[in-house]
């Protein structure tokens, strides 16, 4: 667990990897988010990392909005379509306040200025709240770029950010959440995947296994019913072995095509 005296912004980024605070992990979407949304959201916090819980405007040139050697956000009107996602968006987080449990509903940016031309400079702020949120931080996720953009839903990365969040906590090894929660906090949309064998099927369990087959850590989850009716989820989660971190990694370094049958095989 982190002293208190530990605070989130002392830690640094690397090329390969990208720090997100722990408020902004468990987040409730109260605006609907892409999974290029969330990317694009996790290189914006990246490159103003040095200076971000400062009053301050940053900047990220357009083409490092994208994967390495794709041209993917370069499609005409696709990182305005993004961008204005983001612009729009809400979040609800859970904070403290006066001693108390609070939640806090904040937008995710200040404001954005884009060049109109296909590649130049980004330019955006955070909200004040949202600064102060992560200048109070002491927990974070640390983010492998590489695995980021290797995830192909928002369910999956929503899940890859938890685990990093709580993969290094040293006495905790699972956390249960209802439902409804883990709904949430995956981006599942109220009106989308009802009943639960839907979300099961094709939001937690395809997650779970893209994940156990590209991250670091290992990740299972157990349904606790009360008679039929699955009432809780508890998540848990583990330091991979060599072996299995080699696995990950060369799933990494593979092809798309075929992963998903390629990863269900190794995990059978």
């Amino acid at each position: 667990m982190a002293e208190d005296s530990f605070k989130t912004i002392s830690t640094k980024t690397t090329h390969n990897t990208l720090i997100k605070p722990g408020e902004l992990v468990d987040v409730v979407e109260l605006t609907p988010l892409q999974l290029t949304d969330r990317r694009t959201y996790n290189l914006m916090l990246g490159a103003a990392w040095d200076k971000i819980d400062e009053d301050v405007e940053h900047v990220i040139r357009k083409r490092d909005l994208r994967p390495s050697g794709s041209r993917d956000i370069a499609v005409p009107g696709r990182l305005d379509s993004t961008i204005g996602r983001l612009m729009g968006a809400r979040v609800r987080v859970k904070i403290e306040r006066d001693g108390e449990p609070y939640t806090l509903t904040m937008p995710l940016l200040e404001m954005v200025a884009e060049p109109v031309r296909a590649d130049g400079n980004v330019y955006y702020r955070f909200p004040r709240e949202l600064r102060k949120l992560i200048s109070d931080s002491s927990i974070f996720a640390r983010l492998q770029k590489d695995v980021m953009f290797a995830l192909s839903s928002k369910y999956a990365l929503a899940l890859y950010e938890m685990l990093q969040k709580r993969g290094n906590l040293r006495y905790k090894t699972q956390e249960t959440f209802t439902v409804e929660e883990l709904r949430e906090l995956l981006g599942v949309r109220p009106d989308k995947l009802q009943p639960y064998k839907n979300f099961k099927s094709r939001a937690l369990k395809t997650a779970v296994d893209e994940v156990n087959g590209l991250a670091s850590y290992g990740i299972t989850f157990r349904e606790n019913k009360v008679g039929k009716t699955v009432e809780t989820i508890t998540l848990g989660w583990w330091q991979k072995s060599e072996d299995e971190l080699k696995l990950a990694y060369n799933e990494l370094q593979s092809s798309k095509v075929g992963r998903r049958v390629r990863i269900k095989e190794k995990q059978q």
